[in-house]
C-alpha cells in the first residue's frame, strides 16, 4: 500500500478522476494536466486505464471501458473519498475479484 501512495502519478491521477467525474465536460481540460480540445470521454478513458493499470488490474479489466473495474472507480470517485481509501477499496476489489 505504501508504494502507491508515494506514487505522485497515481495520486495525480486519481485527484483527476474525482474533477472529470464530478465536473463532467466542464472540467479545465489544462488544471489536469491534459490539452484542451481534448475528447472528454478520452480523457476519461485514459485517466481511467492509468489507475487501474497502477494499481494492477488484470489487462480485461484496464482495457475494457465498461468493464466493471472502471465503473467502481467512477463510483469510489463520485464520493470524493481521501486517496488512500480509493486505492485501499481498489486494492479489496481486485482481490476478492482474483479469488471469486
Amino acid at each position: 500500500m505504501n508504494e502507491y501512495l508515494k506514487d505522485k502519478l497515481l495520486l495525480n491521477a486519481i485527484q483527476a478522476h474525482k474533477r472529470i467525474i464530478s465536473e463532467g465536460e466542464a472540467v479545465d481540460l489544462a488544471s489536469i494536466n491534459f490539452e484542451e480540445g481534448t475528447p472528454f470521454e478520452r480523457v476519461h478513458q485514459y485517466n481511467a486505464f492509468m489507475i487501474l493499470s497502477k494499481l494492477d488490474f488484470e489487462r480485461d479489466e484496464v482495457l475494457n471501458v465498461a468493464s466493471d473495474s472502471r465503473k467502481y472507480l467512477d463510483e469510489l470517485a463520485a464520493k470524493d473519498l481521501p486517496n488512500d481509501t480509493i486505492i485501499q477499496t481498489l486494492l479489496e476489489y481486485r482481490q476478492s475479484n482474483v479469488n471469486s
